[in-house]
């Protein structure tokens, strides 16, 4: 599961439906879009052969719900199953590949952030939703009245995605915001929340904002696009609060220091890169903004014990680096 290329590629809606489906994946109304923003499919039609084999970086949502069989999948160095009777939402900006499909039944949609703010005219609409939040839980088991409420749900939506008519997509728009009111009461049941209103705090709804911006910007350092992660001070200034104020704020939630949560994302991007990609430990410290290998050998040594060689050669059989 490597890449020759310099950076983990970013894969689109677009490509990865016609990765799995082929040519055939949209609809003829959804077609004619450049960068289509949603997609859906059951999962018994993805061919193991169709599966993504290399790592990529995705750029949109998606949400996987299993009736029968599994679903396999390395997710940000982790292994992840998702078993039946269980819904999956994954967030833009992760590091992925499938694995394997074990006899899978169920249903998958994709959807771009773009086609969220299509819902509700509310920028601040994923707030309202904490599971598609960067650190938020995101796979939940469904009971029996639960996976029915579901199945029907994911069903409306192929049906109106497969045989477009008059209206499909404002169809589509409402059964996606159902999903997500009907996630919405699950996660508060699951995590205890009596009343769920969106965010309780100033606080809260800084460190969503945060973590929004923490995400896209290290989706632009993985690609190249920015020679560095902001510091604290840049973030800050993106939020436009004062330094001090923000890390008051992330400490309160989430009981870290916001250093430390950059630095966690500096050494999870650092192991993609060594375990997904041939570059060097010189080249590899570089992209992630260390002036020199020996100083990014030092950061790594400091939170794993070992050195990224070390890291490389004890993991590569696991992600077959080859």
């Amino acid at each position: 599961m490597t890449t020759n290329q310099k950076h983990i590629p970013l894969i689109d809606i677009s490509e990865f439906a016609e990765t799995l489906l082929g040519s055939n994946a949209f609809a003829f109304n959804f077609k004619k879009q450049k960068n289509p923003p949603f997609f859906a499919t059951k999962l018994s039609e993805i061919a193991p052969e169709g599966l993504l084999g290399t790592p990529y970086l995705y750029d949109f949502y998606t949400v996987y719900f299993v009736t029968k069989g599994a679903i396999e999948k390395i997710n940000q160095l982790r292994t992840l199953r998702i078993g039946p009777k269980q819904v999956f939402f994954s967030k833009p900006g992760e590091i992925k590949t499938w694995q394997r499909l074990k006899n899978v039944e169920g249903f998958m949609v994709a959807f771009t952030m773009d086609y969220l703010l299509l819902l509700v005219d509310d920028k601040n609409f994923v707030n309202n939703f904490e599971y598609l939040l960067p650190k938020a839980h995101r796979k939940f088991e469904l009971n029996e009245a639960q996976s029915k409420i579901f199945k029907t749900i994911f069903k409306e939506v192929l049906k109106e995605f497969k045989n477009p008519k008059k209206q499909s997509h404002e169809m589509i728009k409402l059964w996606v915001f159902v999903l997500f009111i009907k996630t919405n009461r699950i996660y508060a049941e699951q995590n205890d929340i009596q009343i769920f209103n969106g965010f309780k705090n100033a606080a809260e709804q800084l460190y969503a904002r945060f973590l929004i911006k923490f995400e896209d910007s290290f989706k632009k350092l993985a690609q190249g696009e920015i020679p560095r992660p902001p510091k604290v001070s840049e973030f800050a200034n993106m939020l436009n609060v004062n330094p001090t104020y923000l890390g008051e704020c992330i400490r309160k939630v989430s009981g870290k220091s916001t250093k430390l949560i950059i630095n966690k994302r500096i050494l999870l991007l650092a192991k993609c890169q060594l375990l997904h990609t041939h570059n060097n430990i010189s080249e590899i410290g570089y992209q992630l903004g260390f002036e020199s290998s020996a100083y990014f050998i030092r950061f790594f040594k400091k939170f794993e014990g070992i050195t990224p060689l070390e890291f490389r050669k004890e993991h590569a059989k696991q992600y077959s680096l080859n």
